[in-house]
This record gives structure tokens, C-alpha cells and sequence, in this order.
């Protein structure tokens, strides 16, 4: 993680050098942490005023300073993205992978949690990958080994990344005499199934599970999955099995760890460990360890090892308490018409 932790007034004092006002900094801080996109009304909205002169002024001062480049969607509407190096350097965040370019259904996930943030501007978000990590190994004193990671490859190193999804995670305000509790949004930018809502509670399946509480929240512009994703997840919190990815108990343990150890080689195109029968075998495992959770666990295997296979194997033939979650939904009755047909529900 190439993060620097600055604190909000620090960022905003650190665009201020390249001529924002303090307003326009602060928005412009939310808009490369939340996601690195923004819109024209989502800064009408953070000034609480009309589109005018003042949103005008952002935009063209942060495309003089060649911080921002627009892209037009239809119908000609254009989306913002803050992609400069020296900008992101600023904020201490040079190696934020917000700057990178995107596919139009991932920028309409993550415009959509930046309309989450601006909503809920109370709430403390824990804005970098390098605030979360803090908050869950320092302040609640974790292992990093139960936080949802990602190896990245390079033909120097491999990199683990955490909370690659970069959704709104935050702290509620405090009630007196309790703890905060965190809250994990999980953005549907118009899903017509819940495969990707399974895999996420699958990934980050040991930090609920390590958390006293926890809340989850279904963000999406239409209601068409909350039921079917409120279901889903009360049956997460009881541990009931997904029939869809096959039967798991203790027998499993050593043929899931060598065909993870296979499927690392092959991903890595080390094919001189492989015979015929090697890789007869591998596509039969690759059959039978299907699904999300045996993705998400192996995307864990390759951060920590072993110790996540064992834990959740055994963890399938022993009675395990509930997860304290609690969980809601949000209604964005927000049109984002703009990305036409490509993402439409």
C-alpha cells in the first residue's frame, strides 16, 4: 500500500497549493476516495444548492489542471474522472486504484456509492485501504488474515490489496455507552441475480465473523433483489450450506488443498508440474469446487495459506454460533439513465 495517512484538513490544504477553494477541495477528497468519478449534481448536491457558476468553476479549474478528463454517456452527459498522478499524490494516495480507467457498469457502481456517501454525510467512512486496515487490526485488534484480500501479480512481486470492491464501509454514529458498529454497503448497479452479492459475504466471510456486530446494506436503484438479498443473507448468518457448491467435511481437506496448490501453478502457467492425469484431475476438481465460496476461498488461500481452508472445512461439520449482522437497504431514487441500455435493470 503506497498510502500516506493524511487527515481530511491535510488533503484539503494540500489541494488548496493547486488553487481549489476549500470547498471545492473537500468535495473533490470525497470524490477520488469514494470512487474517482463524480458528476455535476453530486456537486450541486454537496453545496446543497443549484447547478450554477460555482459547479462550473470546479469543473473547468480541475480540467485546466489536467486532474480530471470527461467522459460523455448519453444522452451527451458527461461523468468526471480524477485520474492524475500528481493529484492523487496530493492526498497521499499514489498508488489509489481509483485513477485507472474503467468499464461503464463499474463506474455506474461506483457513482452510485458516491451518491451513497453524499447521502449519509454523517457517517465516519473509513475513506482508503490503508484506514481500513488500521481501523480493523488496530483499532479492534484483528488479524490481518481474516480482512478480504487480493494478490496481485508483477514480474518482481505479488501484492495483497485489501477491500478491492472499495465499497462505503463506515462507522455509525456513536450511541452513548456502545461501540460504533461498522457498516459494509454492497452496491447492485442493476444485478439480475444475487452471484456477486453470495461471492462478496463469502470474501469477507471472517470479518463478519470476528466482529461482536456488524451491519450490512443492500444499495441499489431498484428494489427488484432486496428480498431475495435479505433472504439470502439471514441464511449466511445461520451458516446454512449453498447446496449449489457441493458438499464440504473434513475427507475434503487434503483434495481442496492440492488443487488449489494445482490451481495456482496452472493460473501461473507453470505447466511442467502437469501430466495428463494432473490435469484430467484438475478439470474434475474445478468441477467440483465450484461456486463462490470455494472462489472466494481461494483467493484467500493464495494471501494466507492453509489455515483459511482448515478453518472452513471444519467450520461446515461442527455447530457454529450466528453472526451478529443486521441488515437493510437503500432505494437511490436516483435515474442513471445516462449509461442507457448497457446497465439498465
Amino acid at each position: 500500500m503506497s498510502q500516506v495517512p493524511l487527515t481530511y484538513q491535510e488533503r484539503g490544504a494540500a489541494l488548496a497549493r493547486f488553487g481549489y477553494t476549500e470547498r471545492e477541495g473537500a468535495f473533490l477528497c470525497q470524490a477520488a476516495l469514494h470512487g474517482g468519478y463524480f458528476l455535476r449534481r453530486q456537486y450541486s448536491q454537496f453545496l446543497s444548492r443549484q447547478d450554477g457558476g460555482s459547479v462550473a468553476q470546479l469543473i473547468e479549474k480541475a480540467l485546466a489542471l489536467d486532474h480530471a478528463r470527461a467522459l460523455t454517456f448519453h444522452p451527451k452527459t458527461n461523468i468526471y474522472h480524477l485520474y492524475t498522478r500528481p493529484f492523487y499524490e496530493a492526498l497521499g494516495q499514489t498508488d489509489n486504484r481509483n485513477r485507472r480507467q474503467r468499464e461503464p457498469l463499474t463506474i455506474k457502481n461506483k457513482i452510485m456509492g458516491f451518491d451513497y456517501v453524499l447521502a449519509h454525510p454523517a457517517n465516519h467512512y473509513l475513506a482508503t485501504e490503508q484506514e481500513k486496515v488500521n481501523y480493523f487490526t488496530g483499532a479492534l485488534q484483528l488479524p490481518a488474515s481474516v480482512l478480504p484480500a487480493k494478490l496481485y501479480h508483477s514480474p518482481e512481486n505479488q501484492t495483497a490489496r485489501y477491500f478491492v470492491e472499495k465499497y462505503p464501509i463506515f462507522l455509525a454514529p456513536a450511541v452513548a455507552g456502545q461501540p460504533p458498529v461498522v457498516s459494509f454497503c454492497f452496491v447492485d448497479e442493476g444485478m439480475t441475480t444475487l452471484s456477486r452479492f453470495t461471492t462478496f459475504l463469502a470474501q469477507y466471510a471472517a470479518l463478519f465473523a470476528a466482529l461482536a456486530r456488524f451491519r450490512m446494506i443492500y444499495v441499489a436503484a431498484a428494489p427488484a433483489l432486496f428480498e431475495a438479498a435479505r433472504h439470502a443473507f439471514e441464511r449466511y448468518l445461520n451458516h446454512v450450506p449453498d447446496q449449489s457448491n457441493g458438499a464440504s467435511n473434513t475427507k475434503d481437506i487434503p483434495r481442496l488443498l492440492d488443487y488449489f496448490r494445482a490451481r495456482k501453478l496452472y493460473q501461473t502457467k507453470d505447466l511442467a508440474a502437469f501430466d495428463r492425469d494432473k490435469l484430467i484431475r484438475l478439470r474434475h476438481d474445478t468441477e467440483e469446487f465450484s461456486g463462490s465460496q470455494y472462489a472466494a476461498l481461494f483467493e484467500r488461500w493464495k494471501v494466507a495459506g492453509d489455515a483459511p481452508v482448515l478453518e472452513f472445512l471444519t467450520s461446515k461439520t461442527a455447530p457454529v454460533a450466528p453472526m451478529s449482522g443486521a441488515f437493510s437497504t437503500c432505494l437511490l431514487e436516483i435515474s442513471y439513465d445516462l449509461f442507457g441500455t448497457l446497465t439498465a435493470f
